[in-house]
């Protein structure tokens, strides 16, 4: 993976959790992320195949960082 595909990645995932955390998940659409993000819909689906797949990674992510504080 090119440094250019990291930042993109990291840049959607960014995106996806600062809206998610506002809005939830029914209150955000793909459009909105890769707005967000500075990116399109296509790129979303590419790295993560849906907004369902891209909110579990999140939600695990968030899980382990919640699990290793404890």
């Amino acid at each position: 993976m090119t440094v250019s595909d990291q930042n993109t990645e990291k840049s959607i995932l960014e995106a996806a959790r600062e809206l998610f955390g506002k809005q939830g998940f029914t209150g955000v659409s793909l459009h909105d992320i890769a707005k967000e993000a500075g990116t399109t819909k296509s790129m979303i689906n590419y790295y993560f195949r849906s907004k369902e797949k891209l909110f579990s990674n999140i939600f695990r992510q968030e899980f382990q960082q919640l699990f290793t504080s404890i």
